[in-house]
């Protein structure tokens, strides 16, 4: 068993206090930290910060100066008010602002907003003028606006349409929103409902890109690459919204709807285009011979691979630029079993011979992944193109900064990705060329890249990247490039990588950190400079350090006043271990013999080991795919206020399927999705009740999400092992899902593919219901997990007559139950069932007796009164 020190006697519960839920909730324990938002365009090692009065202020970590870049007071609108922006963004030139305004919310990543444009070239702040991007709407209707890499034209998608304003066209002449528009170049004009184009519809920005953005411009400007999502044959799904205020009770007679096209499996998915807008092509064009629309035309080019999925059959999963003119494309079928790289050249010469606007990719890597490890495809957005890294450098290491102080060295042309090892390892990989279907492994090993890469320093030929070594910590390596292609080969022949260096633990740790840290790293555009975050499982510190200057360190926050405040509270001990489950079987059927389970147990200050006590302990899970709970980052969270102050054990594990510990371990879950994960946590369960300190009559479970549809896999399981879960917005049928998520890992909900498999998934069987007690809860506004998958089961009890169940929908909640004060009135509720049916903390004997004993009569715990008399 590993402990997770953290720098003070973790395990003292005498004359300290009790946490409370309040002060879980109300920030007592929050830590406090530095995001520093880098500013590339300034140069390297510049970052803003945001003062009261909205001024932007920059500092350079370099020269130890600061400057305000604009006064907040200059920032205004078009009728001359001061203007209430919420995030800016500055042009590569330096010459202008993009601000936003008014922004809404609409999906988990994406927001509407009215954008404005702010020179810095004006000969005095009283000149400047901040234009609108276009008319200011309420609501506003602009999805997103960004800066070129290189001058500063603005690509902007308003309505589901496309537009670009080209640097030169408008500057100076244009003098309110009606101008701007007019000289806005219109890419697109068939957006609306149901038609998307450069920003992802529903399904593709929750399940691929994780972003609001689907558009990419090209490392010289050039060139403007987009996706269109068409959604027409895609199903609605609809859900009322019963009170539009956030905050106070209410509502109407008639409640509003939501209608949003939501695919499930088996039903179609939108179909996706590939496009690409040549600004280059397009201003080369006189616009005396020819109209803006016909001259769009000619600029713009549809994207095809030589060998594509069909257009029902097909998702674009990564589009990245890896050269001036090079842009590489991942595809998958959609159950992600097959995955195809398309290289696609788009210099003049090969614009020029696509015939009738469409350009043909080169298919150079192909994949059956179930072939390969009997699992599927992860839609990753890791690509860096090595030559795209070297022409964005230019910018950020041109200045005086000692970062420019050297030229920049020439590597092999290609790309970095991240992806699996001939083991199953995600590592750090080298394409050279962009067309080779064979990596340069740069990281390897039996432990996992988490995440992209963090940042590429092409002057000192370093990327960075976070290692999940071991699995539940996380540690920041410089993984060294090679230089040459002689590099590249003596890689790829003898296998052996150079070993990266390690930037976190070691001098620069703390007291009491050490293998079991977890460390995140944010690296400034040029590598100069990188703050180092340390997360845990100590009070958590940042500080920043400069690449070539070892003596330099500067902290940026150490959470003084939290370590103090913390000390004076008894706090859980927590310990982390593995857990061996003997006899398991993988995706393919083939027996692994015994596997190994990442667990955490925090327990009760003080707690009796003998036996002579016994606790009551809480099975909290997630499980999903690639998902992790077991960590050693700080925590004060609900459940470590139910070890320190109602006396429970809580345990996290993560089963097969959850991430960092290889595809071999994650893939055993393909096409059975609550089978293996149930089997796991029901095992390391067994485990626990087992223990001499802990109440085999009490064990319990919950989840949210994923995790509420595992706790329910878990209890439906009817193991005799767990008497109480706890379920928040689970799903309960995959057939509910969507299809881009559950097709991945369930493939398609067919007789001749995997319908059994979907059955099987399905919360169906009900005697395990029969004999536990069991909370469920939704939020009615959840446009992720449906409210029908609670409908769902709820009805399942209505019929199986089961009645040792509680239910809870928090009206117009989405699936993070924030709408009026949702989420900690859950708690709260859970903390009420939980202790309704298994009390506080730990017992003796004689003292269970006394409880049960004095209590009103429960049909619920008619089992529990039983038990006690045999």
């Amino acid at each position: 068993m590993l402990s997770a020190a953290t720098g003070h006697d973790r395990y003292r519960g005498e004359g300290l206090k009790r946490i409370t839920r309040d002060e879980i909730a109300n920030g007592t324990f929050w830590s406090e930290g530095v995001d520093l938002e880098w500013v590339a365009e300034a140069g390297d090692g510049v970052f803003s910060q945001r003062t009261e009065d909205g001024s932007i202020v920059l500092t350079d970590l370099h020269s130890n100066t600061s400057r305000t870049l604009v006064n907040g007071e200059d920032i205004k609108d078009e009728d001359g008010n001061k203007l209430a922006w919420s995030r800016f963004k500055l042009s590569a030139d330096m010459q202008y602002i993009l601000f936003d305004s008014e922004w809404t919310k609409v999906w988990r990543h994406s927001t509407l907003a009215n954008f404005y444009l702010y020179p810095l070239n004006s000969s005095s702040s009283s000149s400047a003028r901040t234009v609108p991007l276009l008319p200011p709407s309420s609501p506003p209707r602009t999805s997103l606006a960004t800066f070129s890499p290189s001058g500063h034209h603005v690509a902007y998608v308003d309505a589901h349409d496309l537009f670009v304003l080209p640097a030169g066209e408008w500057e100076g002449t244009a003098r309110n929103g009606e101008g701007m528009r007019d000289r806005a170049v219109r890419i697109t004009s068939d957006g609306g409902e149901t038609v998307f184009n450069g920003a992802p519809d529903w399904v593709y920005e929750e399940e691929v890109f994780s972003s609001d953005s689907a558009l990419w411009w090209s490392p010289s400007s050039s060139h403007l690459a987009f996706l269109s999502f068409d959604e027409t044959d895609v199903p609605e799904y609809e859900y009322p919204v019963y009170n539009v205020d956030a905050r106070e009770p209410g509502g109407e007679a008639y409640p509003a709807k939501v209608a949003m096209r939501y695919p499930k499996p088996g039903y179609p998915n939108p179909r996706v285009t590939l496009r690409v807008f040549s600004l280059s092509t397009y201003l080369s064009t006189s616009s005396s011979s020819s109209s803006q629309s016909s001259r769009v035309r000619a600029a713009t080019h549809t994207l095809v691979l030589e060998r594509p999925f069909p257009d029902t059959n097909v998702l674009v999963t990564q589009v990245a630029w890896v050269g001036r003119d090079e842009l590489l494309v991942k595809y998958v079928d959609r159950t992600a079993r097959w995955e195809r790289v398309g290289l696609f050249d788009l210099r003049d010469g090969a614009l020029r011979e696509g015939k009738e606007g469409t350009i043909v990719g080169k298919v150079v890597r192909e994949t059956d992944w179930e072939e390969v490890d009997g699992g599927w495809a992860e839609p990753d957005q890791h690509v860096v193109g090595i030559e795209a890294a070297v022409l964005a450098s230019a910018s950020y290491l041109s200045s005086d900064s000692p970062s420019s102080s050297a030229p920049v060295p020439s590597y092999p042309s290609g790309y970095l990705d991240i992806l699996p090892n001939s083991a199953g390892y995600n590592h750090l990989a080298y394409f050279s060329p962009a067309s080779s279907p064979t990596p340069a492994w740069l990281t390897n090993g039996t432990w996992e890249i988490d995440g992209g890469i963090a940042r590429v320093d092409v002057k000192r030929g370093l990327a960075y990247v976070v290692a999940a070594n071991p699995s539940v910590a996380r540690h920041v390596l410089a993984v060294p490039l090679p230089r040459s292609a002689e590099e590249l080969d003596a890689l790829r022949a003898d296998g052996e990588v150079v070993e990266p260096t390690r930037l976190s633990g070691g001098a620069k740790a703390g007291k009491g950190e050490d293998e079991l840290a977890h460390y995140a790293v944010s690296v400034s555009p040029g590598g100069g400079v990188y703050q180092l975050n340390y997360e845990g499982p100590g009070v958590p510190w940042q500080k920043l350090f400069k690449a070539d200057d070892p003596d330099f360190s500067l902290t940026l926050s150490n959470n003084s006043a939290l370590a103090t405040r913390d000390a004076q509270y008894a706090h859980a001990q927590v310990a982390h271990s593995r857990v061996v489950l003997p006899g398991t079987h993988d995706a393919l059927g083939a027996g692994t013999g015994s596997v190994e389970l990442d667990a955490m147990e925090l327990r009760p200050p003080l707690m009796d080991e003998s036996g002579k006590t016994k606790y009551p302990v809480l099975f909290q899970v997630y499980g999903g795919p690639n998902s992790q709970m077991v960590t050693t980052r700080f925590q004060r969270d609900w459940h470590h206020y139910l070890a320190v102050s109602l006396g429970y054990v809580v345990v996290r594990v993560d089963p097969r399927g959850t991430g960092f510990r290889g595809r071999r371990f994650r893939t055993t879950v393909r096409r059975r999705l609550g089978e293996v994960e149930a089997e796991d946590v029901v095992e390391a369960a067994k485990q626990w009740a087992g223990r001499k300190y802990i109440d085999e009559k009490r064990v319990g479970i919950w989840g949210w999400s994923y995790g509420g549809f595992l706790t329910s896999k878990v209890i439906e399981r009817n193991s005799s092992v767990f008497q109480l879960g706890m379920a928040v917005a689970p799903v309960t049928d995959w057939r509910f899902y969507d299809s881009v998520y559950t097709e991945r890992y369930m493939a398609l909900p067919t007789q001749d593919d995997n319908l059994a498999g979907y059955a099987n998934a399905s919360v169906s069987r009900m005697e395990g219901f029969a004999n536990a007690d069991f909370a469920l809860a939704h939020g009615s506004g959840d446009d992720n997990v449906h409210l029908q998958n609670t409908a769902n089961l709820l009805d399942r009890f209505t019929l199986a007559h089961i009645r040792r169940f509680r239910f809870r929908i928090f009206t117009d909640s989405d699936h993070s139950m924030q709408t009026r004060e949702a989420y900690w009135e859950l708690f709260a509720w859970l903390e009420g069932f939980l202790l309704e049916r298994f009390g506080e903390g730990g017992r003796t004997k004689s003292r269970w007796k006394l409880k049960v004993e004095n209590l009103p009569f429960d049909p619920a715990l008619k089992g529990e009164r039983e038990r006690e008399r045999e």
